[in-house]
């Protein structure tokens, strides 16, 4: 996770990177308001807090997830014919993202074809005649979070909806086409040319992925790549038809057709078989028969289990997150989206990867991604043990503890310690090129820490003690013997420190790197309570908790006001990470009601990367610290930097899926906490009296925790104990008298007017906390419903947006448009920018190009002293140099250029930097 500032060039390509409206409206009043702010008039339910949704049978939330999910669909409602805006859709192992363009169009992927995800798995086209996407008066294609379904209408005579074989390699279009006069149906697949496909997945042997064979017979067609890979990665692309009779053919070395008889319904099963997965590897023969059976199924029993497979997934939990502004709503959307995104590529064999995942549509082409950053992984996973979909958590615990031995040989190996080193950028296979190889992560320790802790987590979020005494233990002994022996001993004041290591990547070959202080101080005890609780290493937990009681303490400022990154003087800033501030997340050893609560939220606020990059975790330790606003703004901030494309994506270089788990976890942390065994509800919720938060999430100890906050009002606290495990809940209302009531026959457990209540529980249990003075049965019953989402979503004060109305946005972000490599984003410019963001070269003949639908174009930009000339080209034709020299004062939001009277249709404009000064790109607005 190198990265350098997002407004210069990384230096090491390897190694990597760089008014709200308060109150609410009513009537008429309301939906317009809805429909300026792009929210299509889905208002949330007035709060009422007279009511309560706790079911106190089940112990969670009562919910209409059906209806409430659905007002969070992302839906457009014209077609994109832009590859990188395409919907995403996926079963959890094969994912694909959706455009129009000559026919319906996706790109599709699967978590395990290739190492870390780095190669696409072909393009897939569905062409009709006369074309499927033509000849409509209405059009819209939703995203259905809920059914985890694609579903694009054309007027009332054509449906494509694509869904799949839950958690399984294997996709399907369901097409219902009643149109007459259709005579022709063609489904290709095909792959890019990949005569110069580069080795960004850090393969044996990149020639395997460079070759290409196909298949065509009565089974259908395919193609495959990577079949001799060393590693057994490889797969096929391979298609069949059920519901019509078609016939296969090989166009070319790289594609492959079906022609489809047409019929009014039919289904096309696709899959991209992996060699991994496959008997024998041979992705071939798992590609037919992987067809053949769904095909047999058919395609009504499929998508039944498909739509339960979803359905179930997402009654595991519930997050509302909502305020008068509308702001906090958007929150919640980008929340549930961020959650299907993540978990359609969470249950391969190995993780999804942070940049590649399943959903991207640039072919092979991916931002570096040579390895499993740790740094960025864990903002992908990290939430999903709060949310109870503990499995995607195990995943990615999989990844480390599969390669125990690779990682314990190989420390032995590189530092002749006994114990386990795991490196920052690791492959697959436990491999650490990309660690040893780069000066910013070579020297980087606590990666193990992190590791071990995640394994740790599971245990405790699942009760599965099998678990901790096979994988979760051994994993964390081999780490503390590791630090246990590289540790040194200062024998005249009787310290452990660190002599030299990486605080990461921002202060190399430092003193006393503070992570791995954080590291030690996180894992001992913990290793040596398992190790009691086991009846194991009794030898060693002596030497861990000598080493503890011994440790140095973490290097602070000279007021010991706040918290430094290591030991004085501080060294020459590498990269941008706020590396003191990982005491408060992820290594959870500061936060509310911490003697150093005020320290950590001192260094907090003087952290000196703000929001610098697209894995920056700042909104989850604002919560951790119980700064809500910060949380609320955190989240939007990130969102106006990164969240650049209508289907929640970004354009950032540098990756791709971090900001959305970040905003997961920090959604979850202001919600819920009890990383330090106690259950905190809405620590750090946003004061703004409009605010609603309601939630059923998961509490370590196994206890789904449910609550709801309107009004300033913690309503109650419901707690399902899963394990019959003693329960300590932070009382939400300060010392008022609460009492726990066992729901199963309304015994009251204990009373109490403590700021902590602890009481044991039974196994299946469902209790509730609630004021002596005000309980639960204060509050009538009701359900939580939602309205069906019609249109886009906007987020107030950025340029972000969710889905597509049907007349497109006349403002066109510059991180909307395709740059070369030799352009550079700056975020937060505070000049008065459009989005307060632009791009920019110092490059001369840097292009930069975008491609719209109107009949006009303005060009927006700054003018200064430093800037200098830019040509314009439209439709590839010249039209003129712009000189975006200006004496005086900085001018922002300036038009430059405009072209207006142009034909309706598709246009491009392509903006060429002509000089060593500053040439730039603020935004576009086009003319419908």
């Amino acid at each position: 996770m190198t990265t350098v500032s997002s407004d210069r060039p990384r230096p090491d390509a390897r190694t990597r990177r760089g008014s709200t409206r308060a109150g609410r409206l009513l009537g008429a009043l309301l939906v317009l308001v809805c429909m300026v702010s792009g929210l299509s008039g889905v208002s949330p339910a007035a709060a009422s807090p007279t009511d309560a949704a706790f079911n106190s049978s089940t112990g969670m939330l009562n919910v209409d997830y059906a209806k409430y999910m659905s007002k969070h669909d992302i839906v457009y409602n014209r077609p994109t014919t832009e590859p990188k805006h395409g919907l995403t859709v996926g079963n959890g192992r094969t994912g694909a993202m959706a455009w129009q363009n000559n026919g319906f169009n996706m790109q599709v992927s699967g978590v395990d074809t290739s190492q870390q995800t780095a190669f696409g798995a072909g393009l897939l086209n569905l062409s009709t005649t006369p074309a499927m996407d033509s000849g409509y008066s209405t059009f819209q294609q939703r995203l259905s979070l809920y059914d985890g379904t694609l579903t694009t209408k054309y007027d009332n005579n054509r449906t494509v909806t694509v869904m799949g074989k839950p958690n399984s390699e294997v996709m399907g279009i369901h097409v219902e086409d009643s149109r007459s006069g259709v005579s022709a149906i063609n489904l290709d697949l095909s792959l890019w040319d990949v005569a110069g496909l580069g080795n960004s997945g850090d393969v044996p042997n990149i020639e395997t992925w460079r070759t290409v064979s196909t298949y065509a017979d009565s089974t259908g067609a395919g193609i495959s790549r990577g079949q001799a890979d060393p590693q057994n990665f490889g797969y096929t692309l391979g298609a069949t038809v059920e519901g019509a009779a078609y016939t296969a053919r090989v166009v070319d070395g790289r594609k492959v057709r079906l022609s489809i008889t047409p019929d009014s319904s039919y289904t096309i099963w696709f899959t991209a078989s992996t060699r991994l997965n496959a008997p024998s590897h041979n992705s071939l023969a798992e590609a037919k028969r992987a067809l053949a059976e769904v095909k047999a199924t058919g395609y009504t029993s499929t998508n039944n289990s498909y739509l339960n497979w979803w359905h179930a997934f997402w009654q595991k939990s519930f997050v509302q997150y909502s305020n008068g502004s509308r702001e906090a709503d958007y929150m919640e959307n980008v929340y549930y989206l961020s959650t299907y995104m993540i978990a359609a590529a969470g249950y391969g064999n190995y993780p999804a990867h942070f940049i590649n995942g399943v959903f991207r549509a640039t072919g092979d082409a991916t931002k570096w991604s040579n390895a499993y950053w740790f740094w960025n992984q864990r903002d992908i996973y990290n939430s999903f043990l709060a949310s109870n979909h503990t499995d995607l958590m195990a995943g990615f615990n999989k990844l480390y503890s599969r390669n125990f031995d690779a990682l314990k040989a190989y420390t032995k190996t590189r530092y002749n310690v006994d114990g386990i080193w795991v490196p920052e950028t690791m492959g697959w296979d436990g491999n650490a090129r990309g660690t040893v190889n780069s000066d910013f992560t070579n020297n980087i320790w606590s990666t193990g820490t992190e590791a071990a802790y995640n394994m740790y987590l599971q245990y405790t979020y699942t009760n599965d003690t099998n678990y901790l005494r096979d994988t979760a233990y051994p994993f964390m002994r081999e780490v503390a013997k590791f630090y246990q022996a590289k540790l040194s001993f200062n024998s005249s004041t009787g310290k452990y420190y660190v002599a030299t290591s990486h605080a990461h990547e921002t202060y190399w070959n430092v003193p006393n790197a503070i992570t791995d202080l954080a590291a030690v101080r996180l894992l001992f005890p913990l290793a040596i309570k398992a190790s009691n609780q086991l009846g194991q290493d009794a030898s060693l937990r002596p030497q861990w908790q000598n080493i503890l009681d011994n440790l140095i303490a973490y290097p602070s400022d000279t007021n010991a006001n706040t918290y430094l990154p290591h030991t004085p003087p501080i060294a020459q800033t590498r990269n941008n990470e706020n590396v003191a501030a990982e005491l408060i997340w992820p290594y959870d050893l500061t936060g509310i009601g911490y003697p150093d609560q005020q320290k950590a939220i001192n260094t907090w606020n003087v952290r000196p990367f703000p929001y610098g990059n697209v894995w920056a975790n700042d909104a989850i330790q604002a919560a951790r610290l119980g700064l809500g606003n910060q949380t609320l703004q955190g989240l939007k901030t990130m969102l106006q930097k990164y969240q650049n494309y209508p289907n929640g994506m970004t354009s950032n270089t540098n990756g791709v899926f971090e900001y959305l788990g970040v905003h997961l976890a920090a959604t979850n942390e202001s919600l819920l906490q009890s990383y330090n065994d106690k259950i905190r509800v809405f620590p750090a919720v946003p004061t703004d009296s409009s605010f609603v938060g309601k939630f059923s999430l998961l509490a370590k100890g196994g206890f789904m925790v449910s609550s709801e906050r309107e009004a300033g009002e913690v309503k109650y606290v419901g707690v399902k104990s899963q394990f019959g495990n003693a329960a300590r809940v932070v009382n939400p209302w300060g010392t008022q008298e609460v009492r726990v009531r066992r729901t199963s026959d309304n015994a009251i457990v204990t009373t109490s007017s403590s700021a902590e209540i602890t009481f044991n529980t039974g196994a299946n249990q469902v209790y509730v906390v609630e004021r002596t003075a005000k309980p639960l049965s204060s509050y009538s019953q009701t359900q939580l419903t939602g309205t069906a989402n019609q249109g886009m979503k906007s987020l107030s004060g950025t340029s972000s947006t969710l889905g597509s109305n049907g007349t497109a946005d006349p403002m066109v972000n510059n991180t909307a448009l395709t740059y070369d490599s030799n352009w550079h984003l700056t975020n937060s410019r505070g000049y008065g920018d459009f989005n307060d963001d632009t791009h920019h070269s110092t490059t001369v003949d840097a292009v930069a190009s975008y491609t719209f639908n109107g009949t006009g174009i303005q060009y927006l930009s700054e003018r200064n002293g430093d800037m200098g000339t830019v040509d314009v080209y439209l439709d590839n034709v010249f039209q003129a140099t712009v000189n975006l020299r200006a004496d005086g004062a900085r001018q922002v939001q300036q038009v430059v250029w405009q072209k207006q009277g142009l034909s309706s249709g598709s246009h491009t404009i392509r903006i060429v930097n002509r000089s060593t000064s500053v040439g730039m790109v603020d935004a576009l607005r086009v003319t419908p």
